[in-house]
């Protein structure tokens, strides 16, 4: 995608990344029940502390994002690693191979090269999951979670 251009988030990019975070989180289906204002905060320690974001412009339009962190795996020490917290394309972009193109032009320009990447996917989110497994990404392992009374 030519007309795709990406850069590093700043702190003045909170409130759109936030916003966007918002919509992540409704369009996977999570249980978070952060406020706006909670998400803009995490938003802002996080990229002040060891997380790094990519957004994702086309026209001048805030359109997408990419939320990850460097990390040492204790079994790879020699291999770089990202866990990748947050991707998110608008709506609008979705299905037009987009998220695609934009994903592993992140990969080569933003990440060391031949980094090993980590990210999870909620159960409830099967387009997600759907996503990621055309990528190339295969199920690593499960996370399971009980409520307790």
């Amino acid at each position: 995608m030519t007309d795709i251009d990406l850069r590093r988030a700043t702190l003045n990019d909170v409130a759109a990344l936030a916003e966007m975070n918002r919509q992540l989180i409704l369009d996977e289906g999570s249980k978070n029940n952060m406020t706006l204002a909670e998400l803009a905060e995490r938003m802002r320690a996080w990229l002040t502390a060891n997380r790094e974001a990519v957004v994702v412009e086309r026209a001048g339009e805030m359109i997408g994002y990419l939320l990850y962190r460097e990390h040492q795996e204790s079994y790879y020490p020699s291999q770089a690693s990202i866990y990748v917290r947050q991707f998110f394309i608008q709506p609008s972009y979705r299905r037009r191979g987009i998220g695609q193109s934009v994903f592993e032009q992140i990969v080569a320009e933003f990440f060391p090269k031949g980094s090993a990447i980590m990210l999870d996917v909620l159960e409830s989110n099967s387009e997600g999951k759907a996503f990621w497994l055309k990528l190339g990404f295969s199920i690593y392992h499960t996370t399971l979670r009980r409520e307790s009374d």
